[in-house]
Formats: structure tokens, sequence, C-alpha cells
């Protein structure tokens, strides 16, 4: 039997324990105590103190139904096991741990009490916190320690806790804990504090919450406390809001805590004096963990004390070189990866970003000639660094105004141009005029010039819309055959991206860009020529622009669709069976052959389709089999091929009532425009196709040479070499010394940091991390507004989706998502409407729902956390309104 002593660990302490068996709460103790910070005296009960629990509970029969059961069951079973753990028997080596700890000093004090609290291996780390998911007892009386540290070690086993284990990728059935038995203060004043703005995050702002009593009141939101916000460079205090403090908790006489009503509710609770106090220590504790933290914080006797601090989980970190210095003049950077065809939120690997710089920089040459422009500096004009790709606005608005921001990204990302539009220009103008703003209004004529080929054939596209047309299907089709077989391991890495990627862009600009404008542009004429004071034209004008045929992504739809309807519901039991069936070529012919037609036009193409390390459909067929069980097993009876041949024919027909609508001026015009809109509609997703096909054969090539480092024992795995970039490869063949496990290793650190952090990328955030939000639009209960991009009305459940991975869409779901891309496309056949936090009227998502005929609103601030899963809605896409039903 282990000594008593062994279960138990005394905070503060010279020898630190290890996480794994103090938990992380306790760790963050340890380490602050350690640090010399105020923390209240405390015992650790450690994770070998509770393992015989464990280890009974395993054998029971409400454990192994646990470990089976679906996380729905999760509630009932975890409540059931909750009652068995309360009432397991202590060992021998237990009891004599809790009889040692009644006689240790900190025990000994008359009438003291004690906070109790559960302390997890898991908790409190940087990328989980567990905040309010596990049990803490406060005012616990000697006699009751027992109960509390049993009704603690319980809440490991809560049906919280599993769920929140299981959302952050940790093994919700391996539960394992300790309890901090700790002196409970008495405290005059309590709350919580951060050492960046939650809201804003704002690396350079503190904010403090605080009420009378115990900081319970705060932390569960029981009162509205009062709240501060300090400048942490000068300590002004920002914001100063008097809280209504119902109520505040306090220690009962007979043990535990009491609410009562406290008669200072109208006076502020903490003085300038303790607010600089309280900055300062989050300020070294942020210095302490080296990453923004929250703590808990009481005032006893005077004195302040740290009851608990931990990393923020949930924040928007900037790497250094984008960052200025406290108090500095900030830069203002608009994240570009979230539209304008990207349409990324996530981190983008090393290589990714690499080859989106090496195809900017080409487009700079195609367009301007010379060397392209410098990517690598935050104080340019462009940066692609920190895994995202910035334009610096602060820059920027030495050439336009926000206004004209604001225009240029209204149709393909509404709450950024919202945005964009109401910049504060002399905060975040820059303070000089930008080197390259001369040069660039000097190189503008050139690239007229240069752009002489696109520009002519754009006008040929109105001019002889039909021999032009025939022109462009054949040049497509040339550019198919090269893409198609590009793949070339003898090529060096440097070699292929000048033999494949030049020609490439020359072809995207010269070929796609004219007809994709053209398109647009002919849209857009269609509602200019319906009088605004007519619904019934502008109705009819706006159903010129769907059932457009030739839009690759919506033929891609269709296609998946068709092959999911080839197979019997049976084969989609067991779907990697399924895909070495079709490895084997063990299918029906006419499947294989719309297979093979599939993964020759559209392996190029998958969710995150436009990170080079993310796999496509041609890399693992999982994916698509995934999306076509959706389609197959949903339940859905929509067939997007026969709502595509609708809309086309209600296409055709409002054509034909609005030339009978329309006088001898109009009517040519409008023959003209719908001959555009026929033959260029469909263009809007081929200069992103094209693109994704140069990508397909580099990811290959890539891939080749990944495999050739690993056999040389300089990688680890193929997909390893996403993690460097085009230099490191270039200096691994000239320096066999180069270790490039450890280059990736620098590389990914950031890019972890993001993955871990990062749930929603900003649309627009400056130097010292604050994000700027688009004003909300006025809203009644109940609804919330944003823009109209595809007409209808729909009533379904809500379906949260934060990748395209996450869970199946089923009939009658509402897709609710913060942006998409065409990797998304099959998860629109089911959903009965689609809901955006991102996106335009031109927007992947808004064209699809439209070709789809599903209503659609965009530019929903924050609509991942104003619904859930479940909620039944109806999304009016006419009016850009979504209505909570339920």
């Amino acid at each position: 039997m282990k000594p008593a002593s062994e279960h138990f660990v005394f905070i503060p302490n010279l020898a630190p324990a290890p996480v794994g068996e103090i938990g992380g709460k306790a760790h963050s103790l340890q380490r602050m105590a350690a640090a010399g910070l105020p923390v209240p005296p405390a015992l650790v009960l450690g994770t070998g103190f509770f393992a015989p629990w464990f280890d009974a509970l395993a054998l029971l029969p409400g454990w192994r139904a646990l470990a089976a059961g679906a996380p729905a069951q999760w509630p009932a079973l975890c409540a059931a096991l909750k009652a068995e753990a309360l009432a397991l028997p202590l060992t021998g080596a237990q009891r004599q741990a809790l009889s040692a700890i009644h006689a240790q000093t900190l025990m000994s004090v008359t009438g003291q009490r004690y906070a109790v609290r559960s302390s997890s291996p898991e908790e409190d780390t940087a990328a989980s916190s567990f905040a309010g998911v596990y049990e803490t007892e406060l005012g616990v009386a000697p006699g009751e320690l027992e109960g509390a540290i049993r009704r603690c070690f319980a809440s490991a086993l809560d049906a919280r806790v599993l769920a929140y284990k299981q959302a952050r990728g940790v093994a919700p059935h391996q539960p394992r804990i300790a309890v901090i038995v700790q002196l409970q203060l008495d405290s005059e004043v309590a709350g919580v504090g951060f050492s960046i703005n939650p809201l804003s995050n704002d690396y350079d702002e503190a904010v403090i919450d605080a009420n009378w009593g115990l900081g319970e009141s705060v932390v569960d939101g029981a009162a509205a406390a009062d709240h501060f916000i300090v400048d942490k460079v000068t300590g002004a205090v920002q914001t100063r809001q008097l809280g209504a403090k119902q109520l505040a908790v306090v220690l009962a006489d007979g043990g535990g805590t009491a609410t009562r009503a406290d008669a200072r509710a109208d006076e502020y609770c903490l003085s300038d004096s303790q607010l600089t106090e309280l900055t300062a220590m989050l300020c070294r504790l942020e210095a302490l963990y080296g990453h923004p933290v929250d703590m808990e914080w009481a005032y006893a006797g005077g004195k302040l004390f740290v009851l608990q601090a931990r990393p923020i989980t949930t924040w928007v970190p900037l790497p250094p070189e984008m960052m200025t210095a406290p108090g500095a003049r900030r830069r203002l950077y608009m994240d570009i990866a979230l539209s304008k065809g990207v349409t990324v939120n996530a981190p983008i690997s090393p290589i990714g970003l690499d080859w989106m710089g090496g195809g900017i920089g080409q487009l700079v040459r195609h367009c301007f000639g010379g060397g392209g422009f410098e990517l690598a500096r935050p104080d340019g004009l462009m940066y692609l660094g920190g895994a995202r790709m910035y334009i610096n606005l602060s820059n920027l608005l030495w050439m336009c105004s926000p206004q004209q921001l604001a225009r240029s990204n209204t149709a393909t990302d509404k709450i950024m141009a919202d945005i964009l539009g109401a910049i504060d220009v002399p905060k975040y103008k820059s303070a000089t005029r930008p080197a390259w703003r001369l040069a660039a209004m000097k190189a503008a004529p050139r690239a007229l010039w240069r752009l002489r080929r696109p520009l002519w054939r754009a006008l040929r596209h109105l001019l002889a819309p039909h021999g032009t047309h025939r022109l462009y299907l054949r040049e497509c089709a040339a550019y198919e055959a090269l893409y198609s077989g590009a793949h070339d391991d003898s090529v060096p890495l440097g070699e292929f991206e000048r033999r494949y990627g030049a020609p490439s862009t020359a072809s995207i600009i010269d070929v796609a860009m004219p007809a994709l404008a053209m398109g647009i542009l002919a849209q857009g004429a269609a509602r200019m020529l319906a009088r605004k004071n007519s619904p019934e034209e502008l109705e009819l004008a706006g159903r010129l622009t769907r059932g457009i045929g030739g839009n690759v992504v919506v033929d891609m739809g269709i296609l998946i669709f068709r092959m999911a309807r080839m197979l019997d519901a049976a084969d989609y039991a067991d779907l990697p069976a399924l895909a070495a069936r079709i490895g084997r070529r063990q299918m029906a012919p006419g499947f294989l052959d719309a297979w093979d037609r599939f993964m020759a036009r559209f392996g190029c193409r998958g969710p995150g389709e436009m990170d080079l390390a993310n796999a496509h459909y041609a890399d693992d067929p999982l994916i698509v089999l995934r999306q076509m069980s959706f389609m197959a097993t949903g339940g859905g009876d929509f067939d997007p091929e026969a709502m595509h041949a609708r809309l086309k024919g209600e296409r055709e027909q409002a054509y034909v009532a609005l030339m009978e609508r329309f006088g001898w001026f109009r009517r040519p015009l409008l023959r003209r425009v719908n001959t555009v809109i026929e033959l260029c509609g469909g263009a809007r997703d081929t200069p992103k196709h094209y693109n994704l096909m140069y990508q397909r054969a580099l990811r290959a090539r890539l891939l080749d040479e990944g495999r050739r480092l690993v056999q040389c024992g300089r990688l680890d795995r193929p997909e390893q070499i996403f993690e460097l970039t085009a230099a490191d490869l270039a200096g691994a063949t000239r320096d066999d010394a180069l270790d490039l496990r450890v280059r990736a290793g620098g590389r990914m650190r950031f890019f972890r940091l993001l993955a871990d952090h990062v749930r929603n990328f900003p649309a627009v955030i400056d130097s010292r991390g604050r994000i700027l939000r688009a004003p909300r639009p006025p809203e009644r209960p109940g609804e919330l507004v944003g823009i109209a991009v595809s007409p209808g009305r729909a009533t379904g459940r809500v379906k949260i989706l934060r990748n395209a991975h996450e869970k199946a869409i089923e009939k009658g779901d509402v897709l609710v998502a913060f942006t998409t891309d065409p990797g998304w496309t099959p998860l629109f056949v089911n959903a009965v409407a689609v809901v955006l936090e991102v996106g335009g009227v031109l927007q992947h998502g808004a064209v699809v729902a439209r070709e789809y005929g599903k209503p659609c609103v965009v530019g929903i601030g924050d609509v991942l956390t104003r619904l859930h899963d479940g909620q039944m809605v109806e999304v009016d896409g006419t009016t850009g309104v979504v209505r909570i039903i339920s």
C-alpha cells in the first residue's frame, strides 16, 4: 500500500508534479505559486488516488454500455454511471489518505472552509480549457470534504465532458481526474479577467468583470457584473460599465454558499488602483504562459489572490512580423483567402501558400511584365504569411477610399464590404505614402497594353458571341487535354512550374476570364434593362440569371448525383470496401464509365481544394464516395439535373415574356444580352477549374518528390513535403545536410497554433489583433437579417457544418456554414436551404444555390453561434431573412 502522502501534492511545492498526475488546473496553480504569485495554498489528490475507482467502474455493465453507446445515449448512461460512482467504497489507501488530509496544517484552522475543484490532465491547456464542464464546490466544511471530492470525481463521467472531449479529438472513454482542495477565501470582491479582449481580440486591452462577494456569480453569469476595459499600454480605463449586480454569492453559515442582494449595486466594486493591479497581474500571467490567459481572482482582506489561470483557447494570433509594437500606429489587414475564389477558412499549408504566391507572381508578370512584387513584407501591398493571405489596407487607402473598397467587395463578401466601408481612415491609413504607389501608377498604361488580348476577347464575346464561343470551347478542350496529362516526374520541380505554370496563367487571363467577365456583366445588364418600378420585370430578369449551362461546379454536382443513384444502398455500408472494388474495377461498366469521366474532369476538385496539402477527389476517392452516400442514403428526393432543366425552361420563358414587354429600344439590347448570358454565364467557375487542373499536376509532382525524399531518409512520409516551401526544396537539392524535418517543424509551428485556436478567420484585423466587425442590421426578435442571393422560401432544421466532412446533410436540413467552396456542392443536394456568413451574389454558395433552386441567405454575422443544430427555421431567400420557428 502506498503511503498516504503519495496520494496528494501540496501547493506551493518546491518539487513540481507532472500534469498527468495532478491535472491541468492544479499544474497551473503550481506553476503560478512557483513564480511567486499570490495563490491560496492547496493540496491535490492526484490521479492515482482515483485510479481504483475507475478500475472498478470499468467492470460494470453501465460502463460497457456507455463505451458502446451513441452520443445521443450518453446523458442517460452517464447519469446512471455517476450514481454508481458516488457509491463506490473507499479502498484502504484512499481512506488513509483522506484521514491524513485532516491532519495537515492546511486543514487545522478552526472554521476553515475549502474550495474543492476538479483537475483533469486534459484541462486548462492551450488547446482546450474544459471551462465550466467539471465540478467545483465552494465553502466546503471539513466534515463534507469526502462528499465534495466524490462529486468532483463523478463529474469526469458527465455527458458534457465526454462531448467536449470528442469535439476536440480527445478520447472520451478514458477518464482521468485529480481533485484540488484549496483554502476558501471569504472575498469582498471577485471576478474574472482576460489578458486580451475576448470580443475584439485586441492584444492591448485587458477585460475585467467583477462583483461583490465570491466570483461564482460572475463565472456563472448569475448577476450582471461591473465591466472594465483597460488599455494595457497606457493603463487608462477605456470602458467602465456599471453592472446591476442583482445578487452576490457569499459563504453560508452552515457550509456551502448562499446568495444575497447587495445594497451597493449602484457603486463600482473595483477602484482604479485595483484595476491597475489586476491589469498588471494579467500582463504578468500572459508573460509567464507566453500566451493570452483568463484568470479567476479575488480580493480578501484587501489582498489580491489568483484562484485559477488558464490559456485562452479561442483567439486569433498574428505572426510577429505582422504585428506592430504596443502603442505604435497600427496597420490594417484584409484576409483575401475567405472569398475571392479561394474560400479557405483554415490555415493554409506552407507549400500551399508558397504556390499561391507563385501564382500571384506569374499573374503580375503576365499583366505588367517585370519580376512581380514583394509578397513577404507585411508593410507592402500584399502579404502571404502566417498561413493566410492578406492585403495591407493601410497602404491601399492611399489608392482608394473605403467606399470604393466596399463596392469592389459587395458581390463576393457583403460582411467584408460593410466593414471596409466603415474604416476609420485617420486611424488606419499609413503615415507615409507607400513606395510602390508611383510605380503602380506608371505600370497601369503598360498593363492595358499587355492585357489587350483578354480585353479584345471580351469585346468579341459581345460583338460576335457565337463564333467567339466556339473558339472558347476549342481552347478549353485543348487546355484540359494538356493539363490532364501534365504529370511528368522526370521534370525538376522548378522547371515543372515554369513549363506548366506560366501557360496556365496565360490561359486563365486570356481565355477564361473574358468569358467570366462578360457573363457577369451580361447578367447585370439584364437587371438594368428591367424597369426598377416593375416588380414583374425585375423578377423575370432575375430568372435570366438561373438555369445557365456550362458551369463546371454545377455539372460536377449533377454527375456525382448520377453516380450516387447508380449504386444500391448496400454498397454504401462499407465505403472503404466500395473504394477497393472500384479500384479493382469490380463494378458495373456503366458506373465505371461515369466514374472515369468524373475523375478525368473533376478529380482536381474537393473540399478545401485551393490548398495543395488537401487531398482532392482523385487523391482520396472516399471523399466523393462519402458525399455520394449522403445523396443516396440521406432520404433526399431532390434531383439537381431535373431542377437545372426546370430553371432553364423558366429562363427561356422569362426571356420570351420580357421580349413581349420591351419596346423597340430595349428589345435588341435584351436579345444580345441574353445570348451572352447563355454562352458565357456558365464560365463563373472555369478560371478556378483551370487553376486546379494545373494544381493537381503540381501536387502529383510534389508527392513524387516527397516519396524520393522518404527513400533518401530526409522525410518521414511523402505528404510531409507540403510542410515545406519551394525554397526549402531548392535548398535541399543544393545541401544534402539540410534537415528537412526540422525545417518542416518550424514552418508548421504557427500553422498548428492557428489550427488550435481559430474557428473562423476574421475578414479584417489590425496589427494588434483587433478584429473589425460589420454593424449588425436592425432585426426583429426571432429573425436574423442577411443578404438574399437565391430566391425562394423553405423551412427545415438547422445543420451547422464547420467543414464539409463534419456530418451528413439529410433531407430537410438547412445547411449553415461560415463559407463554402465547390467541394461542398454535393451537400447542397439534400439541403432545403443554405445560410452562410461569408458570401455575396457571386460567391460559390450563392451561384450553386441559384442553379439548384435552393433559397440562400448570406452575410449574417456570427451565424454559427446565433443558430444551433436542430432549430427549426424558415429561410427566405427573397428578402434575406432567417426566422427562428423553434
